[in-house]
């Protein structure tokens, strides 16, 4: 017999069940994605989510599937992710995952330029059972240099 540990209670195991059934949704959103690009993507969003951006938030599904469709609809443009940890809230409502991200294009003379990064999803449990994107937040190991100032 182990001292000091107790056995999960059943409120314990119900959120460690409902935070694995978050991390698949969370890979199945990825797994979506690849399969049928910015439909897939925008499906896993909530009607009002957002995605976080640099100049602002990009609200509703309309919205992010027009900032999304240029890079979603290039071949040579392609955006994976694996979560590694969700968090649900006591009230089971709401949640987070985070993990890693790899974007993929080509510059300018064709050459295959990477970024990583990590992400955060905030999440929202649906009337349905299901999990929506509330928001969506990507933070890239380096980032871009800061503009010029012209001379």
């Amino acid at each position: 017999m182990m001292s000091g540990c107790a056995a999960p209670t059943a409120a314990q195991r119900a959120t460690t069940s409902e935070e694995e059934v978050l991390l698949r949704t969370d890979r199945d959103f990825n797994a979506a994605t690849q399969a049928r690009g910015v439909e897939g993507w925008v499906s896993f969003f909530a009607e009002n989510g957002s995605m976080v951006r640099p100049k602002g938030p990009i609200t509703g599904h309309e919205a992010i599937r027009a900032a999304v469709t240029p890079g979603f609809t290039h071949p040579d443009v392609s955006l994976t992710w694996e979560p590694q940890h969700a968090e649900i809230t006591p009230g089971g409502r709401l949640g987070y995952t985070t993990g890693r991200y790899l974007s993929v294009h080509k510059d300018e003379s064709g050459k295959r330029v990477e970024a990583r990064g990590t992400y955060m999803n905030f999440w929202q449990k649906q009337p349905d059972g299901s999990w929506k994107v509330m928001v969506d937040i990507g933070d890239p190991d380096e980032a871009p240099p800061p503009p010029t100032k012209p001379q």
